[in-house]
């Protein structure tokens, strides 16, 4: 499939939390609106649809955190980001 530029964005920008909390990621309040993702190997910190983990400066937004945390393609990834029906399909899986 073929993405279009402004859903590449919108799907960037997508807020984290509420998508790794329907992952199964359990999220620990930081200051100034800041999560540590807890279960994972390293410290990783989001805000609204950026992260970075503290072990090795690895960072990016909300597409980069589904494909090198969670393991999926960037298809995978836009799909659950812009599609409520992959979402729960994605989910499910």
């Amino acid at each position: 499939m073929t993405w279009k530029r402004s859903e590449i964005r919108a799907a960037r920008q997508r807020p984290l939390k509420p998508v790794l909390e329907a992952l199964g990621y359990r999220l620990e309040p930081r200051n100034d609106g800041n999560y540590l993702v807890a279960d994972l190997p390293g410290d990783v910190v989001l805000k609204q649809h950026y992260w970075v983990c503290l072990d090795d400066g690895a960072a990016g937004n909300a597409i980069d955190f589904l494909v090198k945390i969670q393991g999926l393609t960037f298809s995978q990834a836009m799909r659950l980001l812009s599609d409520t029906a992959a979402q729960v399909e994605l989910l499910a899986s």
